[in-house]
């Protein structure tokens, strides 16, 4: 199939999107922020802390269920490893959030290393019991990880006095630098496989976790909920709550990430028996999948790039982003169940793939600029409870694949839904943009000019 031309194509595209979107792109950002070269330093620091942490947790994702397997654990006990997984990160996500607002995001930055580090290290038991504490520590972990590490960056961000048009810039970079972590990690994982075995990857992901915390310890200050301090974890959680059940921007930006993260975890598990089904038997080459997989992850960091464009240059509110990046993941998920083809299904992966670059930095900048500080960390876990009990269900279920494809765009196609609730920019940070457009324009026009 043309798995290899179809990488080198989104590679060349993505390449050609970097080219043409870097000078309006530049002249946005100079023109948004008077940061300087305070929040160059700023991001740069929180960004190479990010990517050693999602480094250590991209090792291990192409091998976790082949070590387990390698322990000769039936599909049965490997899924309810999984789910455990899943469970821990729901039940104790919601305090380990409402912990770390209060008692210091830094520490609990550290502590997800810590954790994750461990549960890096338990996995490389055989023994069945052993690892499903693996399991607990890495489902808290993942929480810690997908919560804290942008609590702390939003407060520290604000508290510095940078401006707030300045997140969704990095936002976007972090989920395009994301990707080239992904593909890193996955050339690396299966480098170390080859040569020192498949426990490898894990205990190099712990060196990248030990790299993270060093950072962290020498180059970050504390910061904590405005009002944490002074209320305890259970009275954080209570205002949490009671925040998501009277702000309907805060309950649409809930909903949308629980429905999309949700529908995007079954997605990992059922691309790959999809496009089995579909490939050709009398082949004998298998599905490539190191190939596919970093297909997506280009994917990823050509949606980051389309949304740092719309977002910033375009003017594009992160509403009307929404509405149409849910829109087109409904979609990409409906048309499988109708096309019986391995080439055009993989197609339509990648161009869900390409939301998952829309989505990550947009739902960032949602949550930085509706949900409030001193209960940051706390929402953020809440949100990931449903998503996690949805993906738990599903894994523990006997839901044909194609049906659990179906799901996936439903989903999808309720977050489309519930999008239409979301917080809009207020009217002056839309008339700034709106001038950084026309100077943007206007920059060009000149520089055409000269060249003439």
């Amino acid at each position: 199939m043309l798995y290899k031309e179809t990488f080198i194509l989104l590679i060349v595209l993505c390449a050609i999107l970097i080219f043409w979107l870097r000078d309006a792109k530049k002249v946005s950002i100079n023109l948004q922020t008077d940061n300087g070269k305070g929040y160059n330093y700023f991001r740069f620091n929180y960004l190479i802390i990010y990517f050693l942490v999602m480094a250590g947790d991209w090792l291990q994702g192409p091998y976790i269920y082949a070590i387990y397997k390698s322990y000769g654990f039936e599909l049965s006990e490997i899924a309810i490893l999984f789910v455990t997984g899943f469970l821990s990160s729901g039940i104790f996500g919601t305090i380990i959030g409402s912990a770390a607002d209060k008692f210091g995001r830094k520490k609990f930055c550290l502590l997800f290393t810590l954790l994750y580090s461990s549960a890096c290290f338990i996995i490389l038991s055989s023994n069945f019991y052993i690892l499903l504490i693996g399991r607990i520590l890495g489902g808290i972990s993942t929480s810690l990880l997908f919560s804290v590490f942008e609590a702390w960056m939003v407060s520290e961000h604000f508290s510095r006095g940078f401006s707030s048009s300045s997140l969704s810039n990095t936002f976007s970079k972090a989920t395009f630098g994301n990707g080239l972590v992904a593909i890193f990690s996955g050339l690396f994982a299966n480098w170390l496989v080859e040569r020192h075995g498949i426990s490898s990857p894990f205990l190099a992901a712990i060196g990248f976790f030990i790299m993270a915390a060093m950072v962290i310890i020498l180059t970050w200050k504390e910061n904590y909920g405005s009002d944490s301090k002074n209320t305890n974890t259970f009275q954080n959680l209570l205002q949490a709550l009671n925040v998501i059940k009277n702000d309907s921007r805060v309950l649409a930006i809930g909903a949308v990430q629980s429905l999309y993260e949700a529908s995007m975890y079954i997605f990992v598990f059922l691309w790959a028996p999809l496009l089995e089904s579909q490939h050709d038997v009398s082949n004998e080459s298998n599905l490539p999948f190191g190939m596919i997989f970093a297909s997506f992850m280009v994917a990823i960091m050509i949606g980051s790039l389309l949304y740092g464009h719309l977002s910033g240059p375009m003017n594009i509110s992160l509403p009307d982003i929404a509405n149409g990046t849910f829109f087109i993941a409904s979609i990409s998920l409906i048309l499988p169940l109708f096309i019986e083809n391995e080439f055009s299904l993989f197609i339509f992966f990648t161009i869900f793939e390409v939301t998952c670059g829309l989505y990550f930095p947009l739902i960032g900048t949602l949550r930085a600029k509706a949900i409030s500080e001193d209960i940051r960390a706390t929402v953020g876990n809440l949100f990931r409870v449903p998503l996690n009990l949805i993906v738990a269900f599903i894994l523990i279920s006997d839901i044909p694949i194609l049906e659990q494809c179906l799901l996936c765009s439903f989903l999808l196609f309720m977050a489309f839904i519930w999008s239409f609730w979301l917080p809009m920019e207020s009217s002056s940070s839309k008339k700034s943009a709106k001038t950084v457009a026309k100077v943007a324009k206007i920059k060009k026009t000149l520089e055409k000019q000269r060249s003439d």
